[in-house]
């Protein structure tokens, strides 16, 4: 049998999809990746790299297709970053997404024989993201907007007439390409305070837009001259933020035009939102998510809760109507301070809000006898610092709710938790990013020993 080596061309049957949403096969005792192919497809794929233990082939043919396979809705699908499996029909989605999940917690975590609940998903898993990030590109024609190739620096879609990203709310579509039209007569900032960057953020409650202009050096007054247009086009609120050498962010804001914020409504609460706010970006599935967080609370009105990595303390606000007291740690000042003004903007008076590391501020409490009923983890996608973990080992809280956006960090600190005297009683995944490989989870964990 002869050695496979890159070019190649294989003839694959894709048994199923790894954590990145590609097609894997097999072949001479290794795994083979196969982007865009699904389970069930017969394809010829061209071998483009050889490791030990895998290897990789890029899609040239699908020669029979496999029953979960569709047609991508969107004519950038193959050549865009911004799905990875669209080609796979929803229903499909849903399970292979749970699948990652049970699989990540027995793998990782080492959690054997628990329940994994289906997946939430959406009636319309379309046109649902609030917040789109989109790369600025000068090519000779003019100024292109849109999202990274896969694996490249270079465009692999654009927000020109016409173009209709299918996972960006349809306002933000349209927002998108009046942005493009306002920077090609634009073009250049003089001394060389280009736009890198443009973000923008609706807010589904209540309409507000903001567009986050993100510039390399200062702002020249031919920027500060124009912004005008975007609020006469319907924009609430232009901010630029600024970007130093090599593209590393210099913490610097500026409100170009309007309050420099959003206020949004999430059921009967409102958030202020700055450029730099973390909030969640399907504001469909937010609502699910939170729901499922105030179930595994189980409130009956009188509990501590406390919220870590609180952001703009959205979920600590959610979760204050039916606790006696919540207290979120946030490690962003920024975040802080907007968490305070969303209590005080929805009159919620038995919230507070600490700024510091979690790992640094959580165990601190705990050493000074601050006694938590229940305890909300909502990291980054990186997980827990292992500081976190340890402080709830050391010192039991009855209900732990970890809410997650990476099964494999989930995975990993849900173990460690299993191992100090957790246990996990319920795990739901939430479908926040459809046509994505992307999970968000729900976990309720009780200890043993303080049930």
């Amino acid at each position: 049998m002869s050695e496979i080596k890159p070019g190649d061309r294989l003839l694959l049957e894709i048994e199923s999809l790894n954590h990145a949403g590609e097609g894997v096969a097999r072949r001479q005792g290794r795994v083979i990746f196969v982007p865009r192919a699904v389970p069930g497809d017969r394809v010829r794929a061209a071998v483009t790299e050889v490791k030990k233990n895998y290897l990789r082939a890029g899609l040239e043919e699908v020669l029979a297709a496999g029953p979960a396979r569709t047609a991508a809705r969107c004519p950038a699908f193959e050549r865009c970053g911004g799905c990875h499996i669209q080609h796979l029909d929803y229903e499909s989605q849903l399970r292979y997404k749970t699948g990652l999940v049970r699989d990540s917690l027995e793998r990782i975590g080492g959690l054997k024989d628990i329940e994994v609940l289906p997946m939430l998903g959406m009636g319309n898993p379309w046109h649902y993201r609030n917040k789109v990030r989109l790369h600025v590109e000068r090519r000779e024609d003019g100024v292109v907007l849109g999202f990274f190739a896969p694996g490249s620096h270079l465009l692999g879609s654009d927000f020109g007439e016409g173009f209709i990203c299918y996972l960006v709310d349809e306002e933000l579509n349209r927002l998108a390409r009046a942005v493009r039209a306002w920077l090609n007569e634009y073009r250049e900032c003089p001394g060389g305070g280009d736009v890198r960057e443009i973000t923008l953020r609706r807010a589904a409650g209540t309409g507000e837009t903001m567009v986050v202009l993100t510039t390399a050096g200062e702002c020249p007054a031919a920027l500060y001259n124009r912004v005008g247009e975007l609020a006469a086009a319907g924009v609430t609120a232009v901010v630029r933020q600024s970007i130093g050498r090599g593209g590393v962010s210099e913490g610097k804001t500026e409100v170009l035009c309007g309050p420099g914020f959003l206020t949004d409504r999430l059921d009967d609460l409102y958030f202020r939102l700055s450029a730099a706010s973390f909030y969640q970006v399907n504001p469909v599935q937010t609502g699910v998510l939170y729901r499922k967080v105030l179930e595994c609370a189980a409130l009956s009105g009188g509990e501590l809760v406390m919220d870590a990595y609180c952001g703009v303390g959205t979920i600590a606000l959610y979760l204050a109507r039916r606790a006696g007291s919540v207290l979120g740690l946030e490690l962003f000042p920024a975040a802080v301070a907007d968490a305070a003004a969303n209590a005080r903007l929805n009159r919620i008076n038995n919230a507070a809000f600490m700024q510091g590391a979690v790992e640094e501020v959580l165990p601190r409490l705990f050493e000074r006898g601050r006694r938590p009923d229940v305890v909300v983890l909502d990291p980054p996608r990186r997980g827990c610092h292992r500081r976190v973990l340890q402080a709830l080992a050391a010192r039991p809280v009855k209900r732990v709710i970890y809410v997650s956006c990476d099964p494999g960090t989930l995975a990993r600190d849900l173990g460690f938790l299993a191992g100090h005297g957790y246990r996990p009683v319920r795990v739901q995944p939430v479908d926040m990013f459809p046509q994505t490989r992307h999970v968000e989870c729900v976990v309720l964990m009780q200890n043993v020993k303080n049930k």
